[in-house]
């Protein structure tokens, strides 16, 4: 009798077990207006897609951002991205990230550039109202200028920093910044957030972007900015 009770309960606890270990996803999607000043001067068109998978040992995230915006029939703004990070857990706060990301932007004088990088990550802050990451680790760069095709290659340090504090309930500010240092150019780019849930699922988002780049192909300005106003679905 015993043995037959031990047997129930191994089959209703294992798969709650199995259940409980399984790795969770979750993510968001953006759409809006976004005003941009730099290169271009123009009302776009903004979409960004991210989603995450939280597992035991290893998380993966994946975003993608699409800009584009049209003025009298012709095309003045086109620029799109990818990162994929896989976070290597060590313990609560400490971790591997391995980060690689491609920026394919019209008018900014390159065709793509890309960056791959190891870094040393550590959780300085985990509670219910704010999470603070500090990476940092080697790199390495390729660019492809659009006018020559030359290819620019070289080694990078790069640093990050990402701080999501919840304000108060459905109100939450974020910041991410990242530093992708050369000896023959540096980039460094920030995101500063308010976001604000309208109901359920739906939020509304203010953004504003910076990205400099030190050495840039002639035509071009160093820096890009962008204020964007988006609707947030999450899931």
């Amino acid at each position: 009798m015993l043995r037959k009770h031990a047997l129930v309960a191994a089959i209703v606890i294992a798969p709650t077990a199995a259940m409980a270990a399984e790795p969770s996803w979750d993510g968001a999607a953006e759409l809006g207006t976004i005003f941009t000043s730099g290169n271009t001067d123009t009302q776009s068109i903004n979409a960004n897609f991210m989603a995450k998978r939280t597992g035991e040992v290893w998380d993966t995230t994946l975003k993608l951002e699409a800009l584009t915006s049209e003025e009298d029939g012709v095309k003045s703004k086109e620029k799109y991205s990818a990162l994929t990070q896989f976070d290597r857990n060590f313990t609560e706060h400490s971790y591997m990230a391995i980060v690689a990301q491609q920026e394919r932007a019209r008018f900014s004088g390159y065709t793509y550039q890309s960056t791959v990088s190891v870094n040393y990550g550590y959780r300085v802050l985990k509670n219910d109202t704010m999470e603070l990451n500090l990476e940092a680790g080697p790199g390495y760069r390729r660019d492809k200028l659009k006018e020559s095709d030359e290819i620019q290659e070289e080694a990078i340090g790069r640093l990050a920093l990402s701080y999501d504090w919840q304000i108060r309930e459905g109100v939450s500010f974020i910041e991410n910044f990242t530093a992708e240092i050369g000896s023959d150019n540096s980039i460094y780019k920030s995101e500063t957030g308010l976001q604000s849930q309208l109901s359920g699922s739906l939020a509304s988002k203010l953004t504003y972007k910076v990205k400099h780049v030190e050495e840039v192909p002639e035509g071009t300005e160093n820096t890009d900015t962008e204020f964007g106003v988006t609707l947030v679905y999450s899931f």
